[in-house]
């Protein structure tokens, strides 16, 4: 048996909190927002997804379940176990149409949020993301091409 005691080492605590790099995930068939997004929005039920086409802009804000082309977002704090998942293909399509010069069709793109408090909104730059390989099944799909 060693002699081997606690002290001997120089431990640091292992930060385990979210990260909260706040990133927007564009696939092919759906948007996926960081739980750190919700969690900023404090559990948001509903979203307004917000667009300005001139700066290539995204936005999403907090907004009443019947506000106006008010779209589900997160379910409760405690009911929220992982990111948050939007299959609305028209706010997809719309953000996809604005940047098809850029963007392949078959490759996912990640877009890092600014949490703009004062408005309950997370704006996204979509001239500023990184491009992501297809998920696995897109990529089998493509290699037996």
């Amino acid at each position: 048996m060693t002699n081997l005691t606690f002290d001997d080492y120089n431990f640091e605590v292992i930060n385990i909190e979210n990260s909260k790099e706040n990133l927007l995930t564009i696939n092919k068939n759906m948007m996926t927002f960081d739980r750190s997004i919700a969690e900023c929005l404090k559990y948001a039920s509903h979203i307004r997804p917000l667009l300005d086409r001139e700066n290539k802009i995204f936005a999403i804000q907090v907004c009443r379940s019947v506000a106006s082309k008010s779209v589900a977002f997160s379910k409760p704090e405690t009911k929220q176990k992982g990111s948050v998942k939007i299959q609305a293909v028209a706010i997809r399509n719309a953000v996809r149409m604005l940047m098809k010069d850029l963007w392949k069709e078959d490759m996912r793109y990640q877009l890092e949020g600014t949490f703009i408090e004062d408005h309950k909104a997370f704006i996204f730059d979509l001239t500023k993301y990184k491009e992501l390989p297809p998920f696995k099944i897109e990529r089998k799909v493509l290699d037996n091409e």
